[in-house]
């Protein structure tokens, strides 16, 4: 029986070019969905990089690999920072190697009368409707029923940092425990992209960055030892104010 950790299930270290599994969907009635790293032609699920593959219990499958730049996937949140306007769309940072766009229109309740105005640094929310290499990236900020979701422009009081892919997608799992350990410290928003970048409001500006630390400390321990460090870490950082975003 494969390990699991935090409801993921790892399957096993995979190259490119290896068959993952055969899967017809004209044959097959059960469901599932191909997430980063894998590819599916001919009726064949192989992988195109190299890694852990992995299985959530939603039967969605990926590799984990520790790559550090995005590389854009169709359906991924992620979180931009706008460059500049260009036309009717603006230019998006995204973290990948192209630059991605934003339609005016893309954004719920959004008419030529009542477009949507953003400046350079602005941070949004939004998700990836074309991402290949022969297209620049397109995102948008509402759903196929026109509904934000939680997309759109994120408040400027908060606090946007960057992490690792593999980090980013763990944490997105609703069946990760560290992030409700912290909310059990604090009261805090939390916004996730696919890109590794985390955007989080909390009342407290100390409280931010201590849920920062939290976070990064992911890139050192396994997700069982962050999480049992979480309320020491807490009770250290609050020794340290008002002095605690220098400590």
């Amino acid at each position: 029986m494969n390990p699991k950790v935090g409801g993921i299930e790892i399957i096993g270290v995979v190259l490119p070019g290896d068959e993952i599994l055969k899967f017809n969907p004209d044959r097959n009635k059960e469901r599932i969905f191909i997430g980063p790293g894998l590819r599916w032609e001919d009726n064949v699920v192989r992988a195109t990089k190299p890694g852990l593959l992995k299985k959530t219990p939603r039967k969605l499958y990926y590799v984990d690999t520790h790559q550090k730049r995005y590389i854009p996937q169709r359906r991924e949140f992620v979180i931009g920072i706008v460059l500049k306007k260009k036309g009717d769309n603006y230019a998006i940072d995204i973290g990948g190697s192209e630059k991605a766009t934003i339609s005016y229109l893309s954004f719920e309740n959004a008419s030529k009368k009542t477009r949507k105005e953003m400046k350079p640094g602005d941070l949004i929310y939004g998700q990836l409707i074309v991402a290949n290499k022969d297209m620049e990236p397109e995102l948008v900020c509402i759903d196929m029923y026109d509904r934000a979701v939680g997309m759109g422009s994120l408040p400027e009081d908060g606090l946007m940092f960057s992490i690792p892919l593999h980090i980013a997608r763990s944490i997105v799992d609703p069946e990760n425990p560290f992030l409700l350990t912290i909310s059990r410290k604090v009261k805090y928003t939390i916004v996730v992209g696919f890109n590794g970048r985390v955007w989080v409001k909390a009342k407290k500006q100390s409280d931010m960055v201590a849920i920062m630390n939290c976070i990064l400390m992911l890139d050192v321990m396994t997700i069982q030892e962050a999480t049992e460090n979480v309320f020491r870490y807490f009770e250290s950082f609050s020794k340290c104010e008002p002095e605690a975003l220098m400590c």
